[in-house]
């Protein structure tokens, strides 16, 4: 034996034979034994009989065993000595106890079919019959064969739709149906071999649709054809295209649903052979084909590869060629299928945030249609959120970006961010466009889950509507631009200079401590890019509380831009392609997935932890630092401290700067203790002052996370985290309220594109183009303006009587 190869040595006639079968010992049969018996010989099967003979491997037996079924030539295959050694397999054949009826020729003699006769056998009233090569003949037979196969599906079609009549209308299956067929033996070298569908009786499909595309994939997949038997809006119907076999596969509609098709006949066995359909016609591959592999290898995702890569995928996963335009076409339908049906999404959307607010308890949603009823605003905040947004900082920032589903709208965005630097979306929602009602709307239902307050601080850009809704609104609140955006712009208006110079000294000079080092850069600013300075002073009203940070009147901390909802902008920007439902279900469960990595982040960490990774890691790169610092105690009961760098001998250095640290008011005039709320590197020096100073003392010694925020405790971040966000469950699951499903919303009407509708293709590089004819110039006819000019007279038409 070599590898799964089985060798098998017999003997027949009195002559030794080998024989070798290319596969596993358990797979061997009777039947394919016998078979490559008669085709080492050239017999026929139908002709002869084999007997196979062996005398086991039994101590003081002499007698023959005769293998009669599979289960005894395993046997025998399995009998080896110790040595490997298996014993001899002896043959014997006799001829056929049924032999063929033989056929008579009209010249009384035994038919030629088959038989080779001698010269003296043929009379002289036999008929030879010869074949040629008649095309025309050919063609006409394939034709009356194709009407007669065409019939024979129309009756069984017919006669599927008179068995189906009564069990469709009425909604009653038949069972019997459902039994698997006899597996009959088409030859004796097929083995039945299953369709690769894998579905079960009575599964539900979405739609007809989807059961075509299955039926087609596996189709594809497993090399065989199919017939399409009967296809209307009820019953779909499909069988082998081999007669003899037994495949089949029939799913009809299901009552009271408007699309939904279940199987309702599945005969998944097949019993042709691959082989025989190579002369069938192959069938081509389609868009949808396209379409369903890109949905089983790309879920979800509208970025696929291009339509040439498209093309070698689905000749390598289906063995079929495709046109380019075919694996375009597939490509754009799967990105269709993706964004959903806007329409449907429109009429299912209030039941859509009637189970959004059920499966996620103290959810806000709420929906304003115009006059006519139709679509304008949509809100949510999600019940997690809301309650996590307690141990958040109370910094918010908002934005709104365009949508790309071919309506119009924005998708909007307010967002925190958490201790820990991760973004933590509050809210979201669509609006028409941004305009003064729709900002004054959607700022109105958020105060209603954030209410208004002083310590409230919003980031957002200089969108005009935006700044007057939140001053509306939120009255109380602090207002800060966007200083990123703010410097795009004011280093659009310097002029002979390095517009990227402009933009980070602007950045670097907002980003100031203290009043003294912002004045200084300021005044440097003015010098070196005087317009762009004009530009500052009149775009912002000369307002410098409203993008510096020593001007600033809240508490923004680390957030001087609306870095946040940016980057939500563009993690969403597939999203924003979709359909309206679609795109709400996408953003949700990316919320739900935050939600569960930022939980499993927070709970990893040890007991000895009290502050996030973040400050954490933060306090452990400056206490290096403050260790090379020189405090000393200015007053023990107020804890202040005066701060200065060391010498190399460990004494103060008088030359340097030196800081003041109040560790009860945790600040420090560096002023990054104040905006931070975290110890400065002054601080960390003050606090280990403190604590060399009084370790013998009776005074309790300072605890790190008593000059931090509370804000970065590890504890209060774990409960920002707290609550699960669940999904939307699939639309079979929905249980909503009659009065709910009675609500309407009419539909946006696209955005039609602008320009001529383009009737032509455009040409690809190196087609040839034809040469514009028809608002070319010609000469004029009939005056010759040439003749005119030398004085001549023009010549008459000859054809003018």
């Amino acid at each position: 034996m070599m590898g799964d190869d089985v060798s098998l040595h017999f003997k027949c006639k009195g002559i030794l034979y080998s024989l070798l079968v290319k596969t596993s010992t358990n797979e061997i049969t009777l039947l394919m034994v016998k078979a490559l018996i008669c085709k080492k010989f050239g017999w026929d099967e139908k002709m002869v009989e084999l007997k196979l003979r062996y005398i086991p491997l039994i101590v003081r037996c002499d007698e023959y065993t005769t293998v009669a079924s599979d289960d005894d030539l395993r046997c025998y295959l399995s009998s080896v000595d110790p040595q490997g050694c298996r014993c001899m397999l002896h043959v014997e054949v006799t001829a056929s106890s049924t032999q063929p009826t033989a056929q008579v020729s009209r010249a009384e003699k035994e038919s030629s079919v088959g038989v080779n006769y001698n010269d003296d056998e043929i009379g002289g009233n036999a008929v030879a019959l010869y074949v040629g090569n008649n095309v025309e003949a050919e063609q006409e037979e394939e034709a009356e064969q194709e009407e007669e196969e065409n019939a024979e599906h129309e009756e069984e079609g017919e006669k599927e739709a008179q068995e189906m009549d009564e069990d469709d209308v009425t909604g009653e299956y038949r069972h019997n149906e459902y039994d698997e067929p006899p597996v009959v033996l088409a030859s004796q070298y097929t083995e039945p071999w299953e369709d690769g569908l894998n579905v079960r009786l009575l599964q539900e499909f979405p739609n007809k649709k989807a059961v075509q595309r299955m039926v087609d994939k596996a189709a594809f997949e497993n090399s065989f054809g199919f017939v399409l038997v009967k296809s209307d809006k009820e019953r779909y119907v499909v069988k082998c295209q081999d007669k003899r076999c037994e495949w089949k596969l029939r799913a009809a509609k299901v009552l009271n649903t408007r699309f939904c098709f279940s199987i309702r006949t599945h005969h998944k066995m097949h019993t042709c052979s691959r082989a025989s359909q190579s002369t069938v016609k192959k069938r081509k591959g389609t868009p949808d084909l396209v379409a369903c592999l890109l949905h089983g290898d790309y879920p979800g995702s509208m970025e696929t590869p291009n339509p040439g890569t498209i093309q070698k995928l689905v000749q390598t996963r289906f063995g079929v060629k495709i046109s380019y335009s075919t694996a375009l076409r597939g490509k754009n339908r799967h990105a269709y299928d993706l964004r959903g049906d806007p329409g449907e999404s429109y009429k299912k959307l209030y039941c859509y945030l009637h189970m959004l607010e059920k499966v996620n308890e103290g959810t806000k949603t709420s929906v304003k249609l115009d006059e006519a009823g139709k679509f304008m605003y949509l809100f949510i905040a999600l019940g997690a959120t809301i309650e996590g947004f307690q141990c958040m900082r109370k910094v918010i920032t908002v934005d709104a970006t365009h949508l790309k589903n071919g309506y119009r709208g924005v998708l909007v965005f307010a967002s925190a961010q958490d201790p820990n630097r991760h973004n933590y979306p509050l809210a979201f929602g669509v609006l028409d466009s941004e305009n003064n009602d729709s900002w004054n709307w959607f700022f109105e239902l958020l105060k209603s889950v954030i209410p208004d307050s002083s310590e409230l601080v919003f980031m957002t850009d200089r969108n005009e509507s935006l700044i007057n809704a939140v001053a509306y609104v939120y009255p109380r609140a602090h207002h800060g631009y966007c200083v990123w955006h703010l410097s795009q712009n004011v280093k659009d208006h310097a002029f002979n200079v390095n517009k990227g110079v402009v933009s980070f000294y602007f950045r670097e000079m907002s980003r100031h401590y203290t009043v003294a080092a912002f004045e200084a850069a300021y005044s440097s600013f003015e010098a070196r890019f005087p317009s762009a300075a004009a530009y500052l002073v009149k775009t912002t009203n000369n307002r410098k509380e409203t993008w510096a940070r020593v001007h600033f009147p809240g508490v923004r901390y680390n957030l001087d831009t609306s870095n946040c909802v940016e980057s939500l902008n563009s993690t969403f920007r597939p999203a924003r392609r979709y359909a309206l439902i679609p795109m709400l279900d996408a953003i949700i469960a990316q919320i739900s997935k935050w939600f569960n990595e930022h939980r499993k982040e927070a709970a990893a960490g040890s007991e000895a932890h009290k502050l996030v990774p973040l400050v954490e890691n933060l306090m452990h790169d400056m206490w290096k630092e403050a260790e090379k610092l020189h405090a000393t105690e200015l007053n023990s009961f107020e804890l202040l401290y005066d701060v200065v760098a060391k010498k190399s001998d460990g004494t103060a250095d008088p030359e340097s700067k030196n800081y003041s640290v109040d560790l009860i008011r945790k600040s420090c005039s560096c002023r990054v203790f104040d905006f931070e709320k975290i110890p400065c590197v002054h601080a960390l020096a003050a606090f280990m002052e403190f604590n060399t100073s009084n370790v013998d003392s009776s005074r309790y010694p300072m605890q790190l996370i008593e000059l931090v925020s509370h804000y970065y405790l590890i504890e209060v971040w774990q409960l920002a985290y707290w609550r699960t966000i669940f999904l939307v469950p699939h639309e079979s699951e929905w249980k909503v309220p009659e009065d709910v499903k009675a609500k309407k919303i009419i539909p946006l009407q696209p955005i039609p594109k602008k320009g001529r509708k383009r009737t032509k293709r455009l040409f690809g590089p190196g087609e040839y183009r034809r040469p514009r004819t028809a608002n070319k110039r010609r000469k004029r006819q009939g005056i010759v303006w040439g003749d005119l000019e030398k004085g001549s007279q023009p010549s008459p038409d000859p054809e003018v009587v």
